[in-house]
């Protein structure tokens, strides 16, 4: 197919899930969309930017079909059931199960536990896969707004904050009876399974008014798949914006923390997609005794001892500092043979607010670059260095306040 044939189909502007099937009629690869007709025709588009795989994919390609949905969630949730279901080519080509996200339900306990998981076990009932984990912990956070639910690993002696926040029934002290849970858990199997329709029906049975006027309200403001669609548009548009031979599908970035030395730490975290991969996050306990504050030979240190491992090779690593940051990482890197893009991005002077220019350091160039506050490379970059500021800082308190309570 080719976009002009695309385009004279009458596809909606509405969210659900895309079928792309092969001359014998075989499904090939499901997709879902905020925007049905926005984001097939985008596939055909000029400017696309393709794998070899999803090129191949596209010259497969015969038909479409497609399946409307009423909210974005809805969409995600039957894009995972189509897959389960039909088990495309192309959308488990070059995929390990535990790169896979899923929602578990703990039927075999007495209270049901819901809570996001890689990993697949023989009991409980589990909903996915899904390609996102940041649209399944948003999916988590929607149903949990609708129907309250027990997550936590083992059920404390008191009621905790989730319960006054109506985001638990309250269990441990008996605060809801086992049959009403059950019918909790049974609305909320409904609704992943996608019978939101049916789920909507016993709510009216049971009289959840509260939860039955604000269903469609939670629904229609999680706008789930167009925030992911959104990351992996920054992502494209960083790689356009650096010039960078492909677009990154890996980034790394790095910050230290320290207080003139004392309890040092590094991070690192990774960004797959345009979204955080908190599996693969790592951090590091500063080893050398530093006579001074010096975050130069500190950065140096986690670099190298990254560096070391036989982790994934990243397409641009993004460093929280200056120029003498990115000559330091620079310097590293070539150490260690590695021919991988690296930025520094950095406040003004003296400034951390929100609204302060970042500016970007960039190797062989002599002045930093400064983007639009509403540019989505800038969106990218930020995120990926104030997740890895947020990251070493929260090491560093920990490692502080265990020194403390040692005194």
């Amino acid at each position: 197919m080719n976009l002009r044939e695309i385009k004279k189909l009458n596809i909606p502007k509405t969210p659900g899930s895309y079928q792309f099937k092969n001359k014998a009629g075989k499904i090939i690869y499901i997709g879902k969309a905020s925007n049905l007709a926005s984001r097939m025709r985008s596939y055909w588009q000029k400017s696309a930017n393709h794998t070899p795989a999803k090129e191949k994919m596209l010259e497969e390609i015969a038909s479409v079909e497609w399946i409307k949905a009423d909210s974005e969630i809805e969409a995600l949730l039957l894009e995972a059931n189509l897959i389960k279901k039909h088990q495309p080519l192309y959308n488990v080509v070059s995929r390990d199960d535990k790169r896979y996200a899923y929602i578990k339900i703990s039927t075999e306990e007495e209270w049901p536990r819901i809570f996001f998981t890689r990993r697949l076990d023989k009991a409980g009932r589990y909903f996915g896969p899904f390609v996102s984990a940041e649209a399944t912990r948003h999916v988590l956070k929607a149903i949990r707004k609708i129907w309250p639910y027990r997550s936590c690993a083992r059920l404390p002696k008191k009621t905790c904050l989730y319960y006054r926040l109506r985001k638990c029934p309250g269990m441990c002290e008996q605060k809801i009876s086992k049959s009403d849970y059950k019918k909790i858990i049974r609305q909320v199997i409904l609704f992943l399974e996608g019978g939101k329709k049916q789920a909507v029906k016993e709510m009216k049975k049971d009289n959840s008014g509260h939860q039955f006027k604000n269903i469609k309200q939670i629904l229609d403001n999680a706008n789930i798949i167009s925030l992911i669609d959104k990351y992996a548009a920054d992502v494209v548009e960083l790689a356009k914006i650096l010039r960078l031979p492909r677009v990154p599908e890996r980034i790394e970035g790095y910050d230290i923390s320290n207080i003139f030395g004392r309890q040092a730490v590094g991070s690192m975290v990774v960004f797959k997609n345009g979204e955080p991969a908190k599996s693969q996050y790592r951090k590091f306990k500063i080893k050398k005794k530093q006579g001074r504050a010096d975050d130069i030979n500190m950065l140096k240190e986690v670099l190298a001892r990254r560096l070391k491992n036989d982790w994934p090779k990243p397409d641009l690593i993004i460093i929280d500092g200056g120029k003498a940051q990115l000559n330091a990482a620079i310097r590293t890197l070539k150490k260690q043979g590695l021919d991988v893009p690296a930025l520094a991005v950095s406040k003004g002077q003296g400034l951390r607010s929100a609204r302060a220019p970042d500016k970007i350091f960039w190797p062989g160039e002599k002045k930093a670059l400064e983007l639009p506050l509403a540019s989505p490379a800038l969106h990218i970059i930020k995120r990926v260095r104030d997740e890895a500021h947020r990251f070493a800082i929260s090491y560093h308190r920990l490692l502080r306040n265990k020194k403390i309570r040692s005194l």
